[in-house]
């Protein structure tokens, strides 16, 4: 019998082997995957009968096809999604953002919280995104825990699926009884933006006690303008340095990293990285709602990537928020916050797809890389390189999870159909 086409695999079904499928690095190879592991060595075009007897699936046909590590977006809001026209169609900065959402907040109801969050999950499983850290509000109105209970349920509803994590963030006025609240629904991390409050150190600390009291990490939205006088990086470096290894201490955009001199860019770096506080950045936000105070030479609104790596500090990515007031474009999509890496934040195709899926290590996840011993968990797409699969944004999508097909997005024909020169007119 005949390979199988990655385009013909349908839900559910397992893959045995993977023939002539191209590695990031441009190389080709044939994969076999036993117990959702890829195997020890990998198997040669004429093997096929020995190792396929061991291990039960699909004999797929890879060629054209590149198998990349699975997406993670390591900050999204999916407790926000889809809110932008049901807000009003609201523009404008991330001050004008936040307005706007304490205006409206208070109108969404739980399950219209679940829903819209389910719809995410989602649009980012199609994506290839199976590892998401999700921010929560504790929201407006008389139930502030709500949009916590509706994400937390969904975790486990897709369990198996998408790994999510469950950040529970608080503003300044959140009081530490509500927060003790969240924690004891089973949230993975504490979150808060002390930039935004009146006093940043404060707020850092608060955080940092909590997540002390509760043994669990940190993920905040730090120095998230383009103030130069904002460092709170330094500050959450230094409050969490003498934490053991194996709790989180995360800080997201770090937009404000864009305009330090040379020399504090450094400084910062360094600490961050002796603290081990991993940065993530979140270009396509950022960049929407960052700069509207600067309409001529308006800044990129992305911290340095390539220092932040050259330091040594994990970076990883997110997609932040998916059609609310913060971006009305959004679509849980990591190919496209990889492209912007490459195009604002100047990395190489490659080195941006190792930052978006560098997101599962910073969550704890099994390696998937697609070398022997990985997690057999892989996103094929038809494409001859990074590059093109980023340029072309990837129509055509295989989802795997432990060796089994998770989701497919199939937009194009295997085959192309070419005018004739004859038909093509001046």
């Amino acid at each position: 019998m005949l390979p199988t086409r990655p385009a013909d695999l349908a839900l559910g079904q397992q893959i045995a082997r993977l023939r002539g499928v191209t590695l990031p690095d441009g190389t080709t190879t044939t994969l076999g995957i036993v117990d959702g592991v890829i195997g020890d060595t990998p198997l040669g075009d004429n093997s096929g009968l020995r190792d396929i007897a061991s291990a039960r699936g699909a004999d797929v046909n890879a060629e054209g096809w590149m198998l990349l590590p699975p997406a993670a977006d390591l900050h999204a809001h999916i407790d926000k999604a889809y809110t932008w026209r049901l807000f009003g169609e609201p523009e404008g900065s991330l001050e004008d953002a936040v307005a706007c959402w304490q205006e409206h907040g208070a109108s969404l109801r739980e399950e219209q919280i679940a829903a819209h969050a389910r719809r995410q999950l989602d649009a980012a499983l199609r994506a290839g995104v199976t590892a998401i850290r999700t921010h929560v509000n504790y929201h407006e109105g008389a139930d502030p825990l709500r949009g916590i209970r509706a994400v937390i349920d969904a975790r486990e509803d897709y369990r198996g699926l998408v790994d999510l994590q469950v950040v529970a963030m608080h503003g300044q006025l959140i009081d530490d009884g509500l927060v003790r609240e969240a924690i004891a629904l089973g949230v993975d991390l504490i979150g808060a933006a002390p930039h935004l409050s009146d006093d940043p150190r404060a707020e850092i600390d608060r955080a940092a006690t909590h997540a002390e009291a509760a043994g669990i990490g940190i993920d905040l939205h730090t120095d998230e303008t383009l103030n130069p006088a904002s460092l709170d990086l330094a500050d959450l470096a230094r409050r969490t340095a003498d934490w053991p290894e194996h709790m989180t201490r995360s800080a997201g955009h770090c937009v404000s990293l864009a305009v330090q001199p040379a020399n504090v860019l450094a400084a910062v770096l360094d600490l961050a990285a002796e603290a081990r506080v991993s940065i993530i950045t979140n270009p396509l936000t950022n960049l929407y709602l960052q700069g509207w105070q600067h309409p001529v030479a308006t800044p990129r609104a992305l911290p340095p990537l390539a220092a932040i790596l050259d330091a040594g500090v994990a970076l990883a990515a997110g997609g932040d928020n998916v059609q609310d007031p913060f971006n009305p474009l959004g679509n849980g999509d990591m190919i496209d916050v990889t492209a912007a890496l490459v195009l604002a934040g100047h990395l190489t195709p490659r080195t941006a797809w190792r930052v978006v899926a560098a997101g599962r290590d910073l969550l704890g996840l099994p390696r998937a890389t697609g070398a022997a011993g990985d997690a057999a968990d892989m996103l094929l797409v038809r494409a001859s390189s990074v590059a093109e699969a980023l340029a072309e944004r990837a129509p055509d999508r295989i989802v795997v999870r432990a060796g089994h097909v998770v989701a497919t997005r199939i937009t194009s024909s295997a085959a192309v159909a070419v005018r004739e020169r004859s038909e093509i007119t001046a």
